[in-house]
């Protein structure tokens, strides 16, 4: 729970968006061109793309990517109103700015969104100086919320997916890899709300993991005050929530209101490209398949993931041509976007506030300068 060695806010994406995953999506990229154009055809995915009427697809895939950034507000929306019942507070601008630096890193590095949490924790910490326990308190009763959404959509999407006459043995692997790890997560999720050990075993854990690589560092096997403190605040906070269940309202409107907008960011692709007419079970199985494999594998799901996509498409119907296409746009707005957009949020929009000083350090800052020259 200790934030210390997290001097600035972009030291965790800067460490964590290593080359090696940016090598991954150049090679995830060559096999989707690959599968392109030994599986599908570059002559027929041209007379497809001259069939597509371009002011169509202008306005509908730059109401996909609004949609996007829309969405993904409402989320940052639904974390912030968890941390204020918390007594955290922070502005909607900076909640908006702290999402888009974590959710990068998500999008980098297959760590199951904990690193974006992370990120996330040790910029809220930097800002308001408040107990470390509290604001992961609050981000992991975001991520419950959330996960209650997802589980619902990921078992409905595969109840609805195994209707089909036939489904392809691997797609159905996906599935099952899929459904038994958010499973798992939101099982690990409700332990750590539940639990009042929970929090202090998988620190106790990690501590001993890290006696092991950094001995001469984490000589001690007990846990520091610091840490037992933030641990008893992570626990407390989420009492809060269980003894007064009102408070999850207004994150859980929030949360419901980005789905179904990021939902429809899949929707408007399909009309950018005149598809109209697909069912509303078939966008549930692909948005949900999608997102998760997205938040597990990071940077690791392109190409698998694309390909993936452009055979379900073809399950449904599609030529393998429009599939191929289709599955590139939904992936430039699904992911590519956000990975772009989130770098510049990272080294532009929020550098500069991001990597200042927090007012509490500043303090402390001044007050040794003003000693050292008495």
């Amino acid at each position: 729970m200790k934030t210390k060695g997290y001097e600035n806010g972009l030291s965790a994406a800067k460490y964590l968006s290593t080359r090696r995953s940016f090598y991954f999506m150049f090679v995830g990229l060559l096999v989707f061109a690959l599968y392109l154009y030994f599986f599908v055809g570059i002559d027929q995915i041209v007379q497809v793309a001259k069939g597509v009427n371009p002011v169509q697809y202008a306005i509908f895939y730059i109401l996909a990517i609004l949609a996007i950034v829309v969405g993904n507000f409402f989320w940052a929306a639904s974390w912030r109103s968890a941390l204020n019942t918390l007594s955290v507070k922070i502005s909607m601008k900076n909640a908006f700015l702290y999402f888009w630096t974590g959710y990068f890193v998500d999008l980098v590095v297959p760590c199951e969104t904990v690193c974006g949490e992370v990120t996330r924790l040790v910029l809220v910490h930097k800002e308001t100086n408040e107990s470390s326990g509290a604001i992961a308190a609050g981000g992991i009763t975001n991520r419950i919320v959330a996960y209650v959404i997802v589980v619902i959509g990921l078992y409905s999407g595969a109840a609805l997916l195994l209707l089909r006459s036939s489904v392809p043995t691997f797609i159905l692997s996906f599935l099952v890899l899929i459904l038994f790890g958010a499973t798992l997560y939101f099982a690990v999720l409700l332990y750590l709300a539940f639990s009042a050990n929970a929090a202090s075993r998988i620190a106790s854990i990690v501590l001993r993991l890290l006696r092991i690589v950094r001995p001469k560092k984490y000589r001690s096997s007990d846990l520091s005050p610091e840490t037992k403190e933030s641990l008893a605040a992570f626990y407390s906070s989420f009492q809060l929530f269980r003894g007064h269940p009102r408070y999850m309202v207004k994150p859980f409107v929030f949360m419901t209101l980005s789905f179904l907008i990021n939902l429809l960011a899949y929707i408007l692709v399909f009309f950018a490209l005149g598809i109209s007419s697909q069912s509303f079970a078939f966008f549930i199985i692909v948005y949900f398949i999608a997102g998760s494999i997205t938040d597990v594998a990071a940077s690791f799901s392109v190409g698998t993931l694309d390909i993936l996509l452009a055979s379900i498409f073809i399950l449904y119907g599609l030529n393998p041509a429009l599939s191929g296409i289709t599955a590139a746009l939904v992936r430039s707005v699904t992911f590519w976007f956000p990975l772009i957009f989130g770098y510049v949020v990272v080294q532009v929009v929020g550098a500069k506030k991001l990597l200042s000083p927090s007012p509490q350090k500043k303090a402390i800052t001044a007050s040794n300068n003003q000693l050292s020259t008495s």
